[in-house]
């Protein structure tokens, strides 16, 4: 290689240009992104809702509607930790994000039969939805449990609510109809059992402005469809409207004579009677429990019967059964039923206090021992229903006696035993009479009255009786006849009648002569001058 060749080395220039080629990538790069902040910015919240199961509703199917809008859908569901309930994911629109708040609420829209009528007829076609009720709280919340029912009642909507309890005897159900006047003001909105108190308790809700007929006298009873009412003023028949009859529910008013009491503005409590003419009763709440122990038959007397006094209903029976310990052979002779009654105290005139409580059941014990008896009475003679009436028999009281831990009152036979122990009796007093003496003495006076009748027959028919009869009849007429000349008006009778005036005037007028000869006898002889009557002296005068 020549040493003296020189070594050329070309330039590299690092100087970079910016070709516009390349704003096409990097403007397609920002719309991009613009495109899904857009998209991200656009999206309202996700919101989880807990149902219990997830029928009819699918992952990106199934809609959010608020009064038949679309307000969101439906993106996910799964299963709750413990697999016993599902979460739908559910993103609402942004502009109806004000609609969830903490007491909003959402359930299931299907077809439903129930006291409300028939609804949700339209998802038989187009599917089931998930509807969306608006809260009227402050607070926003992202996480809700879900209805199984549509709410009775919207949240806001103007009114009371109130409870009703009873015993379950007639149980309502939700949605059924609040009545007055035959009206419907209000639904039963919830209903609870309370296992401990053994009652049901329903929410209730009054619309407005139907809320300011309930007072502190409001009563509320179960509506009958046809009620019957027999009294002494005959037999009675009520029945309501179809509407009724179909859909129950209960209905509420004062009670009549009864005033309307002060307004309630809060919840309050109250007792559900069991129809329209019990809320003219007073429920108490203190009551005594007595047994009576019948040797009759309690054919007719059932729980609920009426316990009197006088006709004055004092309590009620509660029980006929023979489910006690102390019962343990009915069919051994001499055996007694026992029946377990309730007094009230309140109803006798005490308070309803457990003071006044105390004091009646001493005077009980006193009026036992005086004589206080229970029988047996009929209420009803067309179903033979009977009550227990309370009375006194003088001379028979008895001291406190125990049947388990009830006291006794005395049992004694009522007035139809009574009847039936004295017609016993009565025949018992025949049988012990000679009936065969006396029918045959009987007999044989009957058979002398047949003698003496038929000797009768021979007399008439002889001819001489007859002879006899003839002359008889003759006589009579006479005696008939002369009658009827002194009978008043006839011609003997007028001349008898002047007579005895004509005797009448003569009597008169010797009046005067026989009061003369009453006073000087002499006067007839020696006339009637005046002059007294001389009178003989002595030699010496």
């Amino acid at each position: 290689m020549n040493d003296n060749v020189a070594t050329v080395k070309a330039g590299v220039s690092k100087n970079l240009r910016f070709h516009k080629i390349w704003l096409v990538p990097v403007a397609a790069f920002v719309i991009g992104l613009w495109m899904v902040y857009a998209h991200w910015a656009s999206q309202g919240p996700m919101i989880e809702v807990t149902f219990s199961t997830a029928e009819g509703i699918e992952a990106g199917q199934t809609k959010v509607k608020r009064k038949n809008v679309e307000v969101g859908e439906v993106l996910g569901l799964k299963l709750t930790d413990d697999a016993q309930s599902v979460v739908l994911s559910i993103r609402i629109h942004k502009e109806y994000t004000d609609l969830l708040r903490e007491d909003a609420k959402f359930w299931v829209v299907r077809p439903r039969i129930g006291p409300g009528g028939v609804s949700g007829l339209s998802t038989l076609l187009s599917g089931g939805y998930v509807e969306m009720s608006r809260g009227i709280a402050e607070e926003s919340a992202r996480e809700f449990v879900g209805l199984e029912a549509p709410p009775v009642t919207p949240i806001g909507t103007p009114g009371l609510h109130v409870t009703l309890s009873s015993d379950g005897s007639r149980p309502l159900v939700e949605g059924q109809p609040v009545l007055f006047h035959g009206i419907r003001v209000g639904r039963v909105e919830y209903v609870h059992f309370n296992t401990s108190e053994r009652r049901t308790y329903y929410n209730v809700f009054i619309a407005a402005p139907y809320d300011n007929l309930i007072t502190t006298n409001t009563r509320f009873w179960f509506n009958n469809g046809v009620s019957f009412d027999l009294s002494a003023d005959g037999f009675r028949v009520e029945m309501a409207s179809l509407e009724t009859i179909i859909e129950g529910g209960v209905s509420f008013d004062v009670p009549p004579g009864q005033p309307l009491g002060e307004r309630i503005t809060e919840r309050a409590f109250f007792a559900i009677y069991p129809n329209r003419n019990a809320i003219s009763e007073t429920q108490y709440e203190h009551s005594l429990n007595y047994v009576l122990l019948f040797e009759e038959s309690i054919r007719g007397l059932r729980p609920g019967a009426p316990v009197e006094y006088r006709g004055v209903r004092v309590g009620e029976v509660l029980r006929t059964d023979i489910d006690y310990p102390h019962v343990d052979a009915l069919l051994v002779p001499n055996s007694r039923i026992p029946v377990l009654i309730e007094i009230t105290p309140a109803l006798l005139g005490y308070e309803d206090t457990p003071a006044d409580l105390r004091m009646a059941e001493g005077r009980m014990d006193d009026l036992i021992e005086g004589g206080l008896h229970g029988s047996l009475g009929t209420g009803n003679l067309l179903t033979g229903r009977k009550l227990v009436e309370l009375e006194y028999i003088e001379g028979v009281g008895a001291e406190r006696q125990l049947f388990g831990d009830y006291p006794v009152i005395p049992a004694a036979s009522g007035r139809v035993g009574r009847l039936l122990e004295s017609a016993a009796s009565t025949l018992d007093t025949l049988s012990e009479m000679p009936l065969d003496e006396m029918v045959t003495d009987a007999s044989t006076a009957l058979k002398q009255m047949t003698d003496t009748l038929g000797e009768l027959d021979d007399i008439l028919d002889d001819e001489a009786s007859r002879e006899v009869f003839t002359r008889l009849n003759a006589t009579l007429g006479s005696v008939e006849k002369l009658a009827a000349d002194f009978s008043a008006g006839s011609v003997t009778y007028e001349e008898l009648q002047r007579s005895l005036q004509s005797l009448e005037i003569t009597l008169k007028d010797l009046q005067p002569v026989l009061r003369q000869l009453r006073t000087k006898p002499n006067s007839l002889v020696f006339g009637a001058d005046g002059r007294d009557d001389p009178e003989p002296k002595g030699a010496n005068e």
